[in-house]
């Protein structure tokens, strides 16, 4: 599996050069830089918001923004669209029906629980012969409606678990936090593929985000760590690498992952830094790979079309540690469970 390279290759590409300003007491955690007046005032009042299995302590003023959940495979959800699951589940009838005219619907009709609905069909005659059946569930939990890449009896416990949430509630039983639902599950049998970022109001070109594959591959390279892929990059590109400054550059510890960071500044001011730590491949605990990133200069969703950056060096490096401590699992309890307080 690529994924893991396919979504870090955007900072990855860019290799590090210069001096590191910023330093460590001790391997794996970074000396404190001072959060200035408006930082300190942006965490005057902090809230938790929550993706998956994991918690991120933020601003009471960020917007949570979720990216792609599979859980095992992607869900979709469809905000106070209840009432229109026959609606949905007839038109990805239709959908599959249009694919080839060898498609054949080999079942539609109720899902694993109320109000849901399960199709199941062969796209065409070749995956008839391999037997290839495709799954699709369409489940109401309160007002929202979920679509689920999946089905079968497989995923009938984990469809029996959803409910709805609101996004400012934070369950305090095992499960998977995804946009307006819940699913509860101990298990940690599953493929778990999360991402969510957050939007700062009065930071607006700066960006935050994780992402964790709990299924990544871990070997052919993608087990090597970031600092060693950057090494890498820089090694291939020779000359070409761009000019950037390396502002700190390291191992970096967050709750129970042992991670590698890199904290960069471009030379138009954009920051771009990474932390990332790499797993075992199919480990809840600790996942194939999970990954932060912050970005600063960033308007209409591209990376350094802001006129400038809003923060200083300073700045930047304190609003990404105070962020980056605040990312942890939000129970301790099975798949998840470390025997330390507060992970």
């Amino acid at each position: 599996m690529t994924l893991r390279r396919s979504v870090i290759g955007l900072f990855s590409s860019l290799i590090l050069m210069g001096c590191q300003p910023y330093s460590y007491k001790e391997r794996g955690v970074p000396d404190q830089v001072e959060l200035s007046p408006r930082l300190q005032a942006l965490f005057a009042s902090t809230k938790q918001v929550c993706f998956g299995r994991y918690v991120l302590e933020v601003p009471a003023e960020a917007r949570l923004i979720f990216g792609t959940t599979d859980f095992p495979a992607k869900i979709i959800t469809h905000v106070g669209a209840a009432k229109q699951v026959e609606d949905f589940a007839e038109a990805y009838r239709n959908k599959e029906l249009e694919k080839d005219e060898t498609a054949e619907i080999t079942y539609f009709g109720s899902g694993p629980i109320r109000n849901s609905w399960e199709i199941r069909s062969f796209e065409d005659d070749t995956a008839k012969q391999y037997r290839l059946e495709g799954h699709y569930t369409f489940a109401v939990a309160g007002e929202h409606l979920f679509e689920w890449a999946s089905g079968g009896p497989r995923l009938a416990p984990l469809v029996s678990g959803l409910r709805a949430r609101d996004n400012t509630e934070i369950p305090t039983d095992p499960g998977v936090c995804i946009d307006h639902g819940f699913i509860a599950d101990s298990s940690g049998t599953f493929q778990e593929i999360f991402q969510a970022g957050i939007a700062l109001p009065s930071l607006p070109d700066v960006s935050f985000s994780v992402d964790a594959n709990k299924t990544a591959s871990v070997t052919d390279g993608n087990g090597e760590g970031l600092l060693a892929g950057i090494s890498a990059q820089r090694r291939l590109l020779g000359a070409l690498y761009p000019e950037l400054a390396t502002l700190r550059e390291g191992k970096r510890n967050v709750g129970v992952w042992k991670g590698e960071e890199s904290l960069v500044r471009r030379k138009d001011g954009t920051h771009e830094f990474e932390w990332e730590a790499v797993g075992k491949e199919r480990s809840t605990l600790h996942p194939a790979w999970i990954n932060a990133k912050m970005f600063s200069k960033v308007a209409a969703d591209r990376i350094g079309a802001a006129d400038k950056a809003s923060l200083t060096d300073d700045e930047a490096i304190a609003l990404w540690d105070k962020l980056l401590d605040g990312v942890r699992f939000r129970v301790n309890a099975p798949p998840t469970q470390t025997g330390e307080a507060g992970t």
